[in-house]
């Protein structure tokens, strides 16, 4: 049999380039079940959860061991090396005190389908629900209590505590809630929109971040008092966890096998190759460089580099080579209809003689109509040295003339593209 060495280097170029920039590796999990959630005690003890399942590790994840364990289990944390706590179907709370050994049922006072548990400290937790289930506990799970005193009917999927005090639940049809007294009282924040929220996390005591169906990303600086409704992370798909490790670095996962990063507070974010699409539900990162995320069919996987090189969300990398100069391409096809490609290089940021620090640079893509208003903005954030492709989606504007403009590191080119339907 002939064979085609043109086939044989696209494969082994392609098996290259997805070891180089897919920085989270695969761990054998041992079950096809999907896992919904996990959690390191350090950083070689870990466990994660799903249908039935319960897994273990007690070497970073070399070997995970799995336990058979009924129940559709939902999310899963642990208060210190010993004691841990299961959420899920049926009302359903497992606490164990002997690192996952052995897992005791609790008495919930619930048989709604329990979404999240989280705890601040070794006696105070909450766990959400659907059918506005809200409990609490004060003494490490031995009694239950429902906290929910809200009259509308809305299912709860996550939760953050910031004190003994102050939580923050999230829900469906775009709902936060928020108490400052443990839960006697709710204040309650939509944005009106269908989509449900699926994580919450904060920075500090005023500033977090909400994301979950579509994409969408609420921000609040003001402790939850109002939220910011203009943002989309990602269109079209859903994420599903939400960490911050410090005030300024976080992760976003989600379907498709998508990771988000932030390393300025929720400023900009960049997409980290993960190597599947299978969504991804549960993440924990120890530190800015190692973490797990765990998800469909079965999915962990690792990273011990903070995910790797990341790529502006919406722009693609189509080169490793590090152009001396900023510049701005014809766009193609032109003219187009609907959609049209537009590529520009982006050059190292300039430094002073001896001066260290990041090359990456400010660039903004930013599309006008004839008369000068702005239009889309393409490309907003700080973008490593490359050469990139971005698309302009001109399905909801009209025919015309439209310029796009390309500013960053003191260089500014613009150009014009037709539309034509």
């Amino acid at each position: 049999m002939k064979i085609n060495k043109k086939y044989i280097i696209i494969l082994v170029l392609a098996v290259f380039n997805t070891v180089i920039f897919s920085q989270w590796y695969q761990q054998q999990s041992g079950t096809n079940y999907a896992l919904k959630s996990v959690y390191f005690t350090d950083v070689n003890t870990g466990y994660a959860c799903g249908y039935n399942t319960i897994l273990k590790t007690t070497n970073s994840g070399a070997n995970w061991i799995k336990t058979i364990l009924p129940g559709d289990h939902q999310s899963l944390i642990f208060t210190d090396m010993n004691t841990g706590y299961l959420a899920g179907d049926s009302g359903r709370v497992l606490k164990t005190t002997n690192s996952g050994l052995n897992w005791i049922a609790q008495n919930s006072g619930t048989v709604n389908f329990l979404t999240s548990v989280n705890f601040y400290n070794s006696l105070t937790g909450i766990a959400t629900g659907n059918g506005k289930t809200l409990i609490k506990t004060t003494n490490g799970g031995a009694d239950w209590f429902s906290v929910s005193n809200i009259i509308w009917v809305v299912d709860f999927f996550s939760s953050k505590i910031i004190d003994e005090n102050n939580y923050y639940v999230t829900g469906t049809d775009s709902y936060i809630i928020r108490t400052t007294n443990g839960g006697a009282n709710w204040i309650s924040f939509t944005l009106g929109e269908v989509n449900p929220l699926f994580t919450i996390d904060f920075i500090n005591s005023t500033t977090g971040y909400a994301t979950g169906c579509c994409g969408m990303f609420m921000v609040t600086t003001n402790s939850g008092v109002n939220w910011s409704d203009n943002n989309y992370l990602s269109r079209g798909f859903t994420f599903h966890s939400l960490k911050f490790i410090n005030a300024v670095t976080g992760f976003c996962s989600g379907g498709n096998g998508m990771m988000y990063r932030t390393t300025s507070s929720g400023l900009y974010w960049d997409s980290t190759v993960t190597g599947t699409d299978q969504t991804l539900y549960s993440i924990q990162m120890l530190n800015n460089t190692t973490g797990w995320v765990v998800g469909g069919y079965g999915t962990i996987l690792k990273t011990t580099n903070g995910g790797g090189p990341g790529f502006p969300i919406g722009i693609e990398s189509v080169s490793e080579v590090i152009p001396q100069k900023f510049s701005l391409d014809q766009n193609y096809p032109n003219p187009f209809n609907p959609v049209t490609r537009i590529r520009f290089d982006v050059k190292p940021k300039d430094r002073l003689p001896n001066q260290s620090g990041s090359e990456n640079a400010k660039v903004n893509l930013t599309v006008f109509d004839v008369t000068g208003k702005e239009v889309a903005v393409l490309v907003n954030t700080l973008i490593a040295p490359g050469i990139y492709e971005t698309e302009f989606d001109g399905s909801n504007y009209p025919s015309g003339v439209y310029y796009y403009r390309l500013t960053g590191g003191g260089f500014s080119v613009t150009r014009k593209m037709v539309l034509l339907k």
